[in-house]
């Protein structure tokens, strides 16, 4: 009897054993998978995780008790076993107040790291505002209320200390962006997004943000009208549906970009590389692109109504369906691009490019094709030479015949 009782009891001890390992190893192994969520994120799954654990510790004791209890009847294993079930139960319990405590501390802190940084973003020193502006990024990660506040708070201190100056000088060879104005567009840039309330946007309008660093910032649907960008460094960044109305971005580096349905009436993007991005829909009427670099980019669907395109270079474009009415085209050269069902009606395309190019079902109706180059067009139709305007230097395939009615 006493050997059954010695190896009962060893047997209870093991299992319990393997069950308190078990559940460390679940825990460390929780806290590594967490690291890359917020505070109070990874304190809600850790308080989910104790209590699951907690609920299978107690079930597996209560099972192992009655199983003792039925083929056992000594009460000194019983007891033995029931001191064990409390204290493994009461560690949990613990676990568990100690997290609740943490959270409700951290919700007490957040309110006055909050009001201190916003303190010292007004404060004179630029290291003490650049400080503030990444103490404001924190709370913003660690509080889902305070994000949006945050981002908004973050917009104005860049609207107040950096104003755009209406004379839209050269800012090539000036000093880049101040530290401060940098560091809360980078911030606002590489926020979690997810957490952006449905309908608001960020309101970066009539700012002065030449010379700055966008890269692959998040700027969707932001509020842009009127801005200084000349210079920037927007590769890979996304302004998909941002309003970019009246905006100065001569110089500036859209590589990849995201511009899909994005708003640039009137915008002067003159000499600006946008190779590969995405324009899918955009609309540019009005706008200047005198010079710009559009090799492979997508302009689906795009609005390029009045714009100016003279000498841009759009080699294999997907131009399908974009709107070119009135545009210049002068000099531009659209070699291997794919201009399928692209109204051209009214445009100057004097001198321009098109060879290689697709030109399934474009509409060339009183466009000026003088001196083009159509050399090698894939799908020319003889209707669509009839209804545009040429002269005997323009370049057609070789079973095209020019129109009697060019001069």
């Amino acid at each position: 009897m006493s050997l059954i009782k010695t190896n009962g009891l060893t047997t209870l001890l093991v299992f319990i054993l393997i069950i308190f390992i078990f559940t460390l190893t679940l825990i460390f192994s929780l806290f590594e998978t967490l690291a890359v969520f917020s505070n109070q994120q990874k304190i809600q799954y850790i308080n989910q995780a104790l209590t699951t654990v907690a609920i299978i510790i107690g079930g597996l004791a209560l099972i192992i008790n009655a199983y003792y209890t039925s083929r056992l009847s000594f009460g000194e294993n019983q007891s033995v076993l029931t001191k064990l079930l409390y204290r493994t139960l009461a560690w949990d319990n613990n676990m568990v107040t100690d997290i609740k405590n943490t959270q409700e501390t951290l919700e007490e802190i957040v309110p006055e790291r909050f009001s201190k940084a916003i303190e010292q973003l007004g404060n004179e020193k630029i290291e003490t505002r650049f400080a503030a502006i990444y103490a404001l990024e924190r709370i913003a990660r660690d509080s889902h209320k305070d994000h949006w506040t945050i981002m908004e708070i973050l917009a104005a201190f860049i609207r107040e200390n950096a104003p755009v100056n209406q004379k839209y000088e050269d800012s090539q060879n000036l000093s880049k962006l101040p530290t401060d104005i940098q560091t809360a567009l980078t911030v606002i840039g590489r926020r979690d997004s997810y957490k952006d309330p449905v309908n608001q946007k960020l309101d970066l309008r009539n700012t002065d943000l030449s010379n700055a660093d966008l890269t692959e910032a998040n700027l969707s649907k932001a509020i842009l009208v009127g801005a200084n960008l000349q210079w920037v460094n927007f590769t890979r960044a996304n302004l998909s549906e941002a309003d970019l109305s009246i905006t100065y971005l001569c110089g500036s580096i859209l590589y990849e970009a995201n511009l899909q349905k994005a708003m640039l009436p009137e915008a002067n993007l003159q000499g600006v590389v946008l190779r590969k991005a995405n324009l899918s829909k955009a609309i540019l009427y009005d706008a200047n692109l005198e010079g710009a670099i559009l090799c492979d980019a997508k302009l689906q669907g795009a609005i390029l109504c009045g714009a100016n395109l003279e000498g841009a270079v759009l080699c294999d474009a997907n131009l399908e369906g974009v709107n070119f009415e009135d545009s210049n085209l002068q000099d531009a050269n659209l070699i291997g691009s794919n201009l399928q069902n692209a109204k051209l009606v009214g445009a100057n395309l004097e001198a321009v490019l098109l060879s290689t190019a697709n030109l399934q079902d474009a509409n060339f109706q009183e466009a000026n094709l003088s001196r083009a180059n159509l050399s090698g067009c894939e799908n020319l139709e003889l209707q669509q030479i009839e209804q545009a305007i040429g002269d005997r230097t323009t370049m057609l395939p070789e079973n095209f015949k020019i129109p009697k009615h060019w001069k």
